[in-house]
Parts: structure tokens; sequence; C-alpha cells
């Protein structure tokens, strides 16, 4: 597993802002330290932004059904992402990826959605949920930086091309902590992958819970939503049962599973009685071509 990535071009913002020379070794210290530095420009609330028109996406999906039935629990989440405040230049970059990715776009949306709905059935609205839902509507911005045949791709990845995508925390985490200074967007960005220490990049101790669950959403909206090498999305029981599966394998954070499958179920009684079952009911899709990530020990981007 890897820890640190050497530009082997200037990183550019949508606009063309030099965000990193070529040459700049971006690491975990590197970027904190970009944080420390940062000068956020004002914050705009999303409220006040075309993202809002876009809210109704992921409420409206037929696989996350379960976990905004009802108004009360939809009135919960639309306030909290409405409530994320975010610079101008931001806005600007999810603009482009509407444009250029509109499934990657869906994807931050769900994401979003999906933590904000998670957390509100384990803490009820609370005042950090506005930011760690920011989090998770930018987690994936690293992918904007990464070449577009990438997220095109219908086959296996060659070992070249997951070098490639391997980088993309990184990446994104140095853009929104030269963008936010020190902000939850900033480790979600560069821990979604972690996956309890068997993912990547390298870090030197776990994210906070409330960033694996963003993680377990971003996971949980990318399987239940179409990819190319797929011939069709899992149910959100399929997916359900795929992330118990690794919750079992430690390759995801069972606290965190737990946590959306509470959720779903309707956020009755205490999550941490929940048990796993053993049985699998759920629907995986035919034709899977995903190719799992090994990270290389050194990498250039």
């Amino acid at each position: 597993m890897f820890d640190r990535i050497t530009l082997a071009q200037d990183l550019l913002d949508c606009r063309g802002g030099l965000l990193g020379h070529k040459g700049l070794v971006v690491s975990p210290d590197a970027i904190d330290e970009a944080a420390a530095a940062a000068r956020p420009g004002p914050a705009l609330p999303l409220s006040e932004t075309a993202v809002a028109e876009d809210l109704h996406l992921p409420m409206g999906e037929p696989a996350y059904r379960h976990l905004f039935r009802g108004p009360g629990v939809q009135a919960s989440v639309a306030r909290t992402i409405l409530a994320i405040a975010l610079p101008e230049a931001l806005y600007a970059e999810l603009a482009a990826v509407k444009a250029a990715d509109p499934g990657r776009y869906r994807h931050g949306l769900a994401t979003a959605a999906l933590a904000a709905g998670v957390l509100h059935a384990a803490v009820g609205e609370a005042r950090s949920l506005p930011d760690l839902a920011a989090a998770a509507l930018l987690h994936d911005l690293g992918m904007s930086h990464l070449p577009p045949r990438l997220a095109r791709s219908t086959d296996w990845l060659r070992p070249e091309e997951a070098r490639e995508i391997s980088a993309h925390p990184l990446l994104g985490a140095w853009h929104l902590a030269c963008a936010l200074g020190r902000h939850p967007a900033v480790e979600a960005a560069l821990s979604h992958h972690w996956r309890m220490g068997q993912g990547y990049p390298r870090l030197s101790r776990p994210p906070p819970r409330s960033l694996e669950v963003v993680a377990v959403a971003s996971a949980f909206a990318a399987l239940t939503q179409p990819r190319p090498f797929r011939s069709e999305p899992f149910d959100a029981r399929g997916a359900v049962d795929l992330l118990v599966a690794e919750a079992a394998a430690g390759l995801a954070d069972p606290t965190s599973v737990k946590l959306l499958v509470h959720a779903m179920r309707g956020g009755e009684g205490e999550a941490r009685l929940l048990r796993f079952g053993r049985e699998r009911h759920g629907h995986a899709p035919v034709v899977n071509r995903h190719s799992p990530i090994a990270a290389p020990a050194r990498s250039e981007v």
C-alpha cells in the first residue's frame, strides 16, 4: 500500500488554476501542511446554488426508498445538504463534474444523501452534519483529475490504469485542502478507500467513525448505481449483502455497515444490537468486471 505520489504534470482546477507544480510530492503530511496554510474564500450555502436543484435525484432512487422513507427523514436530509457551505470555486468543480461525468456527479449527491440519512438515524440532526455531508458530496473529487477514459472503461483495468486510479484519493485530498483548509472533506477524500487498513493510500491512523460512514455510503451508492463494467447495478439487498460480507472479512467498518442497515430498517431500536444474518437474498449483476485496485509501492501521476 502506497502513501504518496509525485505529480508527473501540473495539477490544475477546472478553471486552469494551479493546484500543484509538476514534481510535487503529495502525501498525507503534505496535504496536512497545505490545509494548515490554506486561506479558504467566502462560503456560499448550497441552497443558493444550482446543486440544490438536483437534490431530488438521490431522494427518488428506488434503491434508497427504505432509507428515505417518510417526509420527516427526507426533510432532515434535505436540510442537512442545503446547509452545506463551500467556496464558489468548489461549486464550479461540481458543475464541471456534472457536465463531464454525470454519473460521478450523481454518485457524490447520492453519497451525501445516504451519509446524511445514516447519521440522522444514528444521532439525529446535529450542527456537524452539513460539514460531513459536504465531505460525502466531495469525497470523489480526485477522479476529476484522471483521464476520462478510466471512468468509461467497460473491461478489466490494466495494471497501469489501476495505478492511475489509485492516485485519486491523494489528488482529491490535496485539492480540497487547498480550497477548504482543515475540513472533514479533506480526510474523507483521503480515506474513502482505506478499507480498515487494507485499501489505499496508507494512513498513520484510522479515520473518524463519521468518515467511515461516508466510505460505506460511497460503497453502497457505487454498488447500486450503473457502472460501465457491470451489466446492471446491485439492488439494495444485494449491495448490503456484499458490504456485510466485506465487514466480516475485515474490508469494511462493521459499525458503519450496521448503521447503514439500521437506517434502512427505519432507525428503530439500537443499532449496536443489530446482528447480521447468514442468508443472502439480494440481486447481484450477471456481469461485473470490477477490478480490485492494488496500489503500488510508489506511484507517479
